[in-house]
């Protein structure tokens, strides 16, 4: 993409959003309004850790071998573009909320949306975890556009 890391940073960050399900305009029917905030901090988690893992290719780049950092996401590799992760975590965001849209819908305490809540849960920990440890082996939790 011509313009620069600036604009190139800009534009994937905006595809993964347009991408992931234009989760910030569907319509929440079936969903119960703590899921859906639950829904929406999982795109942003994955925003970010999209943001760190663009930091590590940007090193691996200038650095080669040298960078210290290497992707421990399987799906990914250890040295990812910038356009297979965008495809990877695309595809992980909309199937997440495919399979968690296929629950029916129910207030909070009934059983039929427990499940859907402690997935999310579960999900939003496992991101919070990873872009905390991504933060502590020093990638950038905020990139300059």
């Amino acid at each position: 993409m011509g313009g620069g890391p600036a604009l190139e940073m800009k534009t994937l960050i905006i595809l993964l959003l347009l991408v992931t399900t234009n989760v910030y305009g569907k319509e929440w029917k079936n969903w119960h309004p703590v899921n859906e905030k639950l829904f929406k901090s999982f795109v942003v988690l994955n925003v970010v850790d999209t943001m760190q893992t663009f930091d590590l290719i940007d090193c691996q780049k200038k650095l080669g071998k040298e960078c210290p950092f290497h992707e421990s996401n399987l799906l990914i590799g250890p040295r990812p573009s910038k356009g297979e992760v965008i495809l990877i975590k695309s595809l992980l965001v909309g199937g997440a909320y495919y399979l968690l849209d296929k629950s029916y819908p129910a207030p909070l305490w009934k059983n039929s949306n427990k499940p859907k809540f402690v997935a999310l849960v579960i999900m939003n920990m496992m991101y919070i975890d990873t872009v905390s440890k991504n933060k502590s082996i020093g990638l950038s939790l905020s990139y300059k556009f």
